[in-house]
Protein backbone atom coordinates (compact mmCIF):
# COMPACT_ATOMS: atom_id res chain seq x y z
CA UNK A 1 0.00 0.00 0.00
CA UNK A 2 3.22 2.20 0.82
CA UNK A 3 4.21 1.86 -2.49
CA UNK A 4 1.41 3.41 -4.20
CA UNK A 5 1.54 6.21 -1.64
CA UNK A 6 4.78 6.68 -2.63
CA UNK A 7 4.16 6.71 -6.50
CA UNK A 8 1.48 8.96 -5.87
CA UNK A 9 4.06 11.69 -4.49
CA UNK A 10 6.69 10.99 -7.14
CA UNK A 11 3.70 11.12 -9.68
CA UNK A 12 2.22 14.70 -7.97
CA UNK A 13 5.98 16.05 -7.36
CA UNK A 14 6.68 15.77 -11.07
CA UNK A 15 3.48 18.55 -11.69
CA UNK A 16 5.13 21.06 -9.13
CA UNK A 17 7.45 22.50 -12.16
CA UNK A 18 4.38 23.20 -14.17
CA UNK A 19 2.33 24.48 -11.39
CA UNK A 20 4.67 26.87 -10.09
CA UNK A 21 5.48 28.25 -14.09
CA UNK A 22 1.85 28.57 -14.79
CA UNK A 23 1.05 30.45 -11.40
CA UNK A 24 4.22 32.72 -12.15
CA UNK A 25 3.07 33.26 -15.25
CA UNK A 26 -0.68 33.68 -14.12
CA UNK A 27 0.42 36.70 -11.29
CA UNK A 28 2.76 37.88 -13.95
CA UNK A 29 0.04 38.52 -16.61
CA UNK A 30 -2.23 40.00 -13.64
CA UNK A 31 0.74 42.70 -13.32
CA UNK A 32 1.42 43.70 -16.66
CA UNK A 33 -1.13 44.63 -19.27
CA UNK A 34 0.93 44.60 -22.34
CA UNK A 35 1.96 40.85 -21.74
CA UNK A 36 -1.48 40.48 -20.90
CA UNK A 37 -3.04 41.34 -24.00
CA UNK A 38 -0.42 39.59 -26.11
CA UNK A 39 -0.75 36.41 -24.32
CA UNK A 40 -4.53 36.80 -24.39
CA UNK A 41 -4.33 37.28 -28.18
CA UNK A 42 -1.84 34.13 -28.82
CA UNK A 43 -4.58 31.76 -26.69
CA UNK A 44 -7.64 33.12 -28.64
CA UNK A 45 -5.95 33.05 -31.84
CA UNK A 46 -7.37 31.27 -34.85
CA UNK A 47 -4.27 28.24 -33.83
CA UNK A 48 -5.02 27.66 -30.76
CA UNK A 49 -6.19 24.43 -31.11
CA UNK A 50 -3.03 23.91 -33.21
CA UNK A 51 -0.98 24.97 -30.59
CA UNK A 52 -2.94 22.91 -27.96
CA UNK A 53 -2.74 19.67 -29.84
CA UNK A 54 0.71 19.70 -30.32
CA UNK A 55 2.01 20.88 -26.67
CA UNK A 56 -0.39 18.44 -25.22
CA UNK A 57 0.68 15.33 -26.88
CA UNK A 58 4.01 15.57 -24.58
CA UNK A 59 3.77 12.08 -22.82
CA UNK A 60 3.36 14.84 -19.23
CA UNK A 61 0.02 15.90 -17.83
CA UNK A 62 1.44 18.90 -16.57
CA UNK A 63 0.62 20.67 -20.06
CA UNK A 64 -3.23 19.51 -19.26
CA UNK A 65 -2.76 20.82 -15.85
CA UNK A 66 -1.41 24.32 -17.11
CA UNK A 67 -4.32 24.11 -19.48
CA UNK A 68 -6.61 23.83 -16.70
CA UNK A 69 -5.34 26.74 -14.88
CA UNK A 70 -5.36 28.91 -17.81
CA UNK A 71 -9.09 27.96 -18.55
CA UNK A 72 -10.20 28.65 -14.97
CA UNK A 73 -8.84 31.97 -14.92
CA UNK A 74 -10.84 32.82 -18.71
CA UNK A 75 -7.53 32.40 -20.89
CA UNK A 76 -8.80 29.80 -22.96
CA UNK A 77 -12.05 28.82 -24.96
CA UNK A 78 -13.58 25.83 -23.83
CA UNK A 79 -12.78 23.80 -27.09
CA UNK A 80 -8.57 25.12 -26.86
CA UNK A 81 -8.97 22.99 -23.36
CA UNK A 82 -10.45 19.94 -24.84
CA UNK A 83 -8.02 19.82 -27.59
CA UNK A 84 -5.22 20.04 -24.47
CA UNK A 85 -7.57 17.27 -22.82
CA UNK A 86 -8.03 14.95 -25.71
CA UNK A 87 -3.96 15.42 -26.85
CA UNK A 88 -2.70 14.50 -22.99
CA UNK A 89 -0.85 11.24 -23.10
CA UNK A 90 0.57 11.29 -19.63
CA UNK A 91 2.22 8.07 -19.27
CA UNK A 92 0.97 5.86 -22.22
CA UNK A 93 3.46 6.94 -24.54
CA UNK A 94 6.57 5.87 -23.05
CA UNK A 95 4.89 2.46 -21.76
CA UNK A 96 4.47 1.85 -25.43
CA UNK A 97 7.93 2.60 -26.32
CA UNK A 98 9.25 0.28 -23.70
CA UNK A 99 7.61 -2.49 -25.46
CA UNK A 100 8.72 -3.86 -28.39
CA UNK A 101 5.50 -5.59 -29.17
CA UNK A 102 3.67 -2.12 -28.95
CA UNK A 103 5.60 0.42 -30.06
CA UNK A 104 4.49 -0.06 -33.70
CA UNK A 105 0.82 1.32 -32.66
CA UNK A 106 2.98 4.38 -31.26
CA UNK A 107 3.01 6.42 -34.34
CA UNK A 108 -1.03 6.22 -35.20
CA UNK A 109 -1.77 6.86 -30.73
CA UNK A 110 -0.32 10.54 -31.94
CA UNK A 111 -1.29 10.99 -35.17
CA UNK A 112 -5.08 10.45 -33.74
CA UNK A 113 -5.26 12.53 -30.69
CA UNK A 114 -3.61 15.44 -32.29
CA UNK A 115 -5.71 14.88 -35.54
CA UNK A 116 -9.11 13.95 -33.31
CA UNK A 117 -7.30 17.07 -30.86
CA UNK A 118 -7.56 19.73 -33.48
CA UNK A 119 -10.48 18.98 -34.96
CA UNK A 120 -12.58 18.68 -32.16
CA UNK A 121 -10.85 22.45 -30.41
CA UNK A 122 -12.25 24.14 -33.39
CA UNK A 123 -15.60 22.57 -33.28
CA UNK A 124 -16.50 23.56 -29.99
CA UNK A 125 -14.71 26.78 -29.83
CA UNK A 126 -17.06 27.60 -32.74
CA UNK A 127 -20.01 27.13 -29.94
CA UNK A 128 -18.28 28.52 -27.35
CA UNK A 129 -19.30 32.50 -26.90
CA UNK A 130 -18.33 33.34 -23.52
CA UNK A 131 -16.45 36.70 -23.36
CA UNK A 132 -12.77 35.60 -22.79
CA UNK A 133 -9.97 37.56 -21.43
CA UNK A 134 -9.81 40.58 -23.99
CA UNK A 135 -12.78 41.70 -22.02
CA UNK A 136 -11.60 40.35 -18.49
CA UNK A 137 -10.42 42.86 -16.44
CA UNK A 138 -7.75 42.35 -13.45
CA UNK A 139 -8.84 44.67 -10.87
CA UNK A 140 -5.76 47.34 -9.88
CA UNK A 141 -5.35 46.19 -6.23
CA UNK A 142 -6.54 42.35 -6.51
CA UNK A 143 -4.50 39.23 -7.91
CA UNK A 144 -6.43 35.77 -9.07
CA UNK A 145 -7.03 34.44 -5.96
CA UNK A 146 -8.19 38.33 -3.84
CA UNK A 147 -4.50 39.14 -2.94
CA UNK A 148 -2.86 42.61 -3.37
CA UNK A 149 -0.74 43.05 -6.33
CA UNK A 150 1.94 45.47 -5.23
CA UNK A 151 3.82 46.71 -8.53
CA UNK A 152 5.23 49.06 -6.30
CA UNK A 153 7.49 46.93 -3.84
CA UNK A 154 10.55 49.25 -4.62
CA UNK A 155 8.94 52.64 -3.99
CA UNK A 156 7.97 50.86 -0.42
CA UNK A 157 11.36 50.73 0.66
CA UNK A 158 13.05 53.21 -0.77
CA UNK A 159 10.91 55.63 -2.52
CA UNK A 160 13.87 56.09 -5.40
CA UNK A 161 14.23 59.87 -6.02
CA UNK A 162 11.75 60.68 -3.25
CA UNK A 163 14.30 59.50 -0.58
CA UNK A 164 17.38 60.00 -1.72
CA UNK A 165 16.45 64.09 -2.16
CA UNK A 166 15.64 64.01 1.55
CA UNK A 167 18.55 62.83 2.26
CA UNK A 168 20.52 65.53 0.70
CA UNK A 169 18.67 67.99 1.74
CA UNK A 170 19.29 66.48 5.30
CA UNK A 171 22.84 67.08 5.19
CA UNK A 172 23.92 63.64 4.77
CA UNK A 173 27.45 63.20 3.11
CA UNK A 174 27.49 61.99 -0.15
CA UNK A 175 29.57 58.77 0.37
CA UNK A 176 26.70 58.05 3.14
CA UNK A 177 23.49 58.70 0.47
CA UNK A 178 24.92 56.79 -2.32
CA UNK A 179 25.61 53.78 0.04
CA UNK A 180 22.30 54.22 1.78
CA UNK A 181 20.30 54.56 -1.79
CA UNK A 182 22.13 51.60 -3.13
CA UNK A 183 21.32 49.35 0.21
CA UNK A 184 17.49 50.35 -0.09
CA UNK A 185 17.19 49.92 -3.52
CA UNK A 186 18.59 46.55 -3.63
CA UNK A 187 16.24 45.75 -0.53
CA UNK A 188 13.04 47.15 -2.71
CA UNK A 189 14.26 44.83 -5.32
CA UNK A 190 14.36 41.54 -2.89
CA UNK A 191 10.86 42.90 -1.38
CA UNK A 192 9.44 43.22 -5.11
CA UNK A 193 10.70 40.02 -5.46
CA UNK A 194 9.42 38.08 -2.75
CA UNK A 195 6.01 39.84 -3.28
CA UNK A 196 5.50 38.29 -6.54
CA UNK A 197 6.45 34.75 -5.93
CA UNK A 198 4.87 34.72 -2.49
CA UNK A 199 1.46 34.04 -3.77
CA UNK A 200 2.31 31.43 -6.72
CA UNK A 201 4.34 29.31 -4.23
CA UNK A 202 1.51 29.20 -1.87
CA UNK A 203 -1.31 28.53 -5.30
CA UNK A 204 1.42 25.57 -5.94
CA UNK A 205 1.64 23.93 -2.66
CA UNK A 206 -2.24 23.75 -2.51
CA UNK A 207 -3.04 22.19 -5.66
CA UNK A 208 -0.04 19.90 -4.97
CA UNK A 209 -0.90 18.94 -2.26
CA UNK A 210 -4.77 18.10 -3.22
CA UNK A 211 -3.30 16.73 -6.83
CA UNK A 212 -1.26 14.05 -4.06
CA UNK A 213 -4.72 12.91 -2.11
CA UNK A 214 -6.33 12.86 -5.71
CA UNK A 215 -3.55 10.66 -6.71
CA UNK A 216 -3.27 8.29 -3.46
CA UNK A 217 -7.03 7.68 -3.60
CA UNK A 218 -7.74 6.64 -7.13
CA UNK A 219 -4.34 4.70 -6.82
CA UNK A 220 -5.13 2.83 -4.10
CA UNK A 221 -8.88 2.14 -5.55
CA UNK A 222 -7.31 1.10 -8.71
CA UNK A 223 -4.70 -1.36 -7.61
CA UNK A 224 -7.31 -3.42 -5.24
CA UNK A 225 -9.69 -3.21 -8.28
CA UNK A 226 -7.15 -3.77 -11.31
CA UNK A 227 -7.79 -7.55 -11.96
CA UNK A 228 -12.01 -7.19 -11.76
CA UNK A 229 -11.15 -4.30 -14.01
CA UNK A 230 -9.07 -6.53 -16.74
CA UNK A 231 -11.64 -9.56 -16.12
CA UNK A 232 -14.81 -7.29 -16.84
CA UNK A 233 -13.05 -5.45 -19.99
CA UNK A 234 -12.33 -8.32 -21.43
CA UNK A 235 -15.81 -9.67 -21.91
CA UNK A 236 -17.26 -6.41 -23.01
CA UNK A 237 -16.24 -7.46 -27.07
CA UNK A 238 -17.21 -4.36 -29.36
CA UNK A 239 -18.81 -2.34 -26.53
CA UNK A 240 -14.78 -2.16 -24.91
CA UNK A 241 -14.75 1.74 -26.16
CA UNK A 242 -17.80 2.53 -23.56
CA UNK A 243 -15.93 1.14 -20.62
CA UNK A 244 -12.24 1.98 -21.37
CA UNK A 245 -13.03 5.68 -22.15
CA UNK A 246 -14.84 5.51 -18.26
CA UNK A 247 -11.58 4.35 -16.75
CA UNK A 248 -9.50 6.65 -18.94
CA UNK A 249 -11.77 9.93 -17.31
CA UNK A 250 -10.02 8.77 -13.82
CA UNK A 251 -8.01 11.77 -12.59
CA UNK A 252 -4.70 9.52 -11.96
CA UNK A 253 -2.02 8.51 -13.71
CA UNK A 254 -2.77 4.90 -12.71
CA UNK A 255 -5.58 4.95 -15.51
CA UNK A 256 -3.54 5.68 -18.47
CA UNK A 257 -1.24 2.69 -16.97
CA UNK A 258 -3.80 0.24 -16.90
CA UNK A 259 -5.45 0.85 -20.16
CA UNK A 260 -1.73 0.43 -21.76
CA UNK A 261 -0.77 -2.67 -19.33
CA UNK A 262 -4.48 -4.38 -20.27
CA UNK A 263 -3.36 -3.56 -24.48
CA UNK A 264 0.32 -4.62 -23.65
CA UNK A 265 0.09 -7.47 -21.84
CA UNK A 266 -2.75 -9.11 -23.65
CA UNK A 267 -1.16 -8.06 -26.96
CA UNK A 268 -5.26 -6.68 -28.33
CA UNK A 269 -6.48 -9.94 -26.47
CA UNK A 270 -7.65 -7.95 -23.30
CA UNK A 271 -8.24 -5.06 -25.40
CA UNK A 272 -7.75 -4.02 -28.79
CA UNK A 273 -6.30 -0.85 -30.24
CA UNK A 274 -10.05 1.10 -30.52
CA UNK A 275 -10.30 0.72 -26.78
CA UNK A 276 -7.18 1.91 -26.04
CA UNK A 277 -7.75 4.63 -28.30
CA UNK A 278 -11.29 5.33 -26.30
CA UNK A 279 -9.80 5.46 -23.27
CA UNK A 280 -6.12 7.33 -24.13
CA UNK A 281 -8.57 9.94 -25.98
CA UNK A 282 -10.74 10.61 -22.74
CA UNK A 283 -7.63 10.96 -20.54
CA UNK A 284 -6.38 14.13 -19.58
CA UNK A 285 -3.98 13.19 -16.46
CA UNK A 286 -5.22 14.57 -13.24
CA UNK A 287 -6.63 17.81 -14.91
CA UNK A 288 -10.21 17.16 -14.20
CA UNK A 289 -9.43 17.02 -10.57
CA UNK A 290 -8.39 20.52 -10.80
CA UNK A 291 -11.09 21.29 -12.92
CA UNK A 292 -13.73 20.30 -10.29
CA UNK A 293 -11.70 21.69 -7.87
CA UNK A 294 -13.28 25.13 -9.28
CA UNK A 295 -17.40 24.23 -7.90
CA UNK A 296 -18.36 27.75 -9.17
CA UNK A 297 -18.96 26.20 -12.80
CA UNK A 298 -20.04 23.46 -11.88
CA UNK A 299 -22.58 22.38 -14.63
CA UNK A 300 -19.76 23.51 -17.83
CA UNK A 301 -17.38 21.25 -15.79
CA UNK A 302 -19.95 18.44 -16.02
CA UNK A 303 -20.25 18.96 -19.47
CA UNK A 304 -16.79 19.00 -20.07
CA UNK A 305 -16.41 15.87 -18.30
CA UNK A 306 -19.19 14.34 -21.13
CA UNK A 307 -17.59 15.71 -23.97
CA UNK A 308 -14.34 14.12 -22.98
CA UNK A 309 -16.04 10.57 -22.33
CA UNK A 310 -17.83 10.99 -25.77
CA UNK A 311 -14.78 12.06 -27.43
CA UNK A 312 -13.36 8.88 -26.02
CA UNK A 313 -16.10 6.42 -26.88
CA UNK A 314 -16.76 7.54 -30.79
CA UNK A 315 -12.55 7.74 -31.42
CA UNK A 316 -12.71 4.20 -29.97
CA UNK A 317 -16.12 3.05 -32.02
CA UNK A 318 -14.96 4.72 -35.33
CA UNK A 319 -11.46 3.33 -35.16
CA UNK A 320 -13.34 -0.08 -34.62
CA UNK A 321 -15.46 0.26 -37.78
CA UNK A 322 -12.68 1.20 -39.76
CA UNK A 323 -10.63 -2.38 -38.14
CA UNK A 324 -13.53 -4.16 -39.37
CA UNK A 325 -13.60 -2.97 -43.09
CA UNK A 326 -9.75 -3.22 -43.60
Amino acid sequence: MWDIVLDALVDSAKTLPFLLIIYLFIEFLESNKRARDKTVKLLNGKCAPLVAGAVGIVPQCGFSVMATDLYLQNYLKTGTLIAFFVATSDEALPLLLSNGKTVGVVWIVVLVKIVYAVILGYIINAFDKRPLADTYEVHEEEGCCGHELNEDAVQAACNDEKNCDEVTDNGGDEHSHEHNHEKEHAHGKFAKFLNFVKHPLLHTTKIFVYIFVVNAVFGLLLYYFEQPITQFTAKLGIFQSFFTAAIGLVPNCASSVILTGMYASGNGSIIGLPALLAGLVANSGIALAILFKNKTNFKRNLLILAIMYFAGVLCGITAEVVCMLL
